[in-house]
């Protein structure tokens, strides 16, 4: 299968006043037509980051790509070339994590979704926005309404702050659809929710990608709505891919130190959850070896004087280790 998403090797670093920061080191990952794929780890260790590099969203004076690639449908997306362009905003889309700072207080949602089809809509280049604005609300109500949102009409007459968190999410990712794109980014799309929302939200993002074959990136901190919705999960820690599997052999059989300690950390009931100690390795310090080394009750000489490759210890998961585990994970 030809992934949607093809990273491979990308290097990312920003200028600070202490010096350049590696923020992404050599990351490999691929996402294919309707999979959901898990970016997985704790605050900082890139995941957003890696996001705005696909979406082209870097800060220009500051990013400095140090290698790879990112191509999406076969286009380039680290080059400034018109197919690039024209791919933000439409082959790839973005569902973020808060919604109602997404949206512009002052306008109708009807208005704000209007303006988005008319600069990102795959028809758009075939006619004026004037003249089509009663298929273009056609195709808006069809949308909310495939999100499952009651009354659509009566959505697009709203401001934003006359939705619930739950109903400004839909109208997200509806948005996120109406360009028709090949792969949404999902950046932590259920933070800001309640549980029960989150459940719907999650449902939602599942049945998109089986019924419409959209892929989709799911960064998230939370292991259980990893485990809710996606196909496969990669572990990036300190700006690395340290693991990645199934999602079965990735709850059962995780290799990884990091990877254990983070299911470890996952509350349960009748445990209290466990933490790793230590802290995440500075970005203006990189290790030489491998960086969770210094938290790992398993490092020898070898993992602090060498970083370990990304290897297949079985057929679809990857660990980056040179003492990964063998035994299953038990939670207790």
């Amino acid at each position: 299968m030809t992934p949607v998403l093809d990273i491979g090797e990308f290097s990312l670093g920003f200028g600070t006043t202490q010096g350049p920061a590696r923020v992404l080191d050599r990351v490999d990952l691929a996402v294919g037509p309707g999979e959901i794929v898990g970016l997985v780890g704790e605050s900082g260790c890139g995941k957003t980051t890696l996001a705005r590099a696909i979406l082209g969203m870097l800060p220009e004076h500051q990013a400095r790509i140090d290698g790879g690639h990112i191509r999406l449908d076969g286009i380039d997306m680290l080059q400034n070339s018109e197919a690039a362009r024209h791919a933000r905003g439409r082959l790839v889309t973005l569902v973020p994590q808060d919604p109602y700072a997404s949206f512009n207080p002052l306008f109708r949602v009807g208005t704000q979704i209007a303006d988005l089809m008319r600069w990102t809509a795959p028809t758009r280049k075939r006619r004026r926005f004037g003249g089509s604005r009663r298929i273009d609300e056609a195709a808006a109500l069809e949308m909310l309404a495939a999100v499952q949102l009651p009354q659509p009409r009566k959505i697009l007459a709203r401001y934003p702050h006359q939705l619930s968190g739950g109903q400004r999410q839909r109208v997200m990712i509806a948005m996120a659809l109406l360009p028709q794109p090949r792969i949404i980014i999902a950046d932590e799309p259920t933070a800001a929710l309640d549980a029960i929302v989150q459940a719907q939200i999650l449902r939602l993002l599942r049945r998109i990608a089986a019924e419409r074959g959209v892929a989709i990136l799911f960064a998230t901190h939370n292991l259980g709505a990893a485990w809710e919705i996606c196909d496969r999960i990669a572990v990036l820690y300190a700006g690395q891919i340290v693991e990645a599997a199934p999602r079965d052999a990735f709850f059962a059989r995780p290799r990884h130190p990091y990877t254990r300690g983070l299911l470890a950390s996952m509350p349960e009931p009748g445990r209290d959850p466990v933490g790793i100690p230590g802290d995440v390795p500075s970005p203006l310090s990189p290790s030489l070896g491998c960086p969770f080394s210094p938290r790992c009750s398993r490092a020898s000489n070898i993992c602090r004087d060498a970083r370990p490759s990304l290897g297949e210890e079985e057929p679809g998961h990857w660990v980056a280790c040179h003492h990964p585990a063998a035994a299953p994970f038990a939670s207790v």
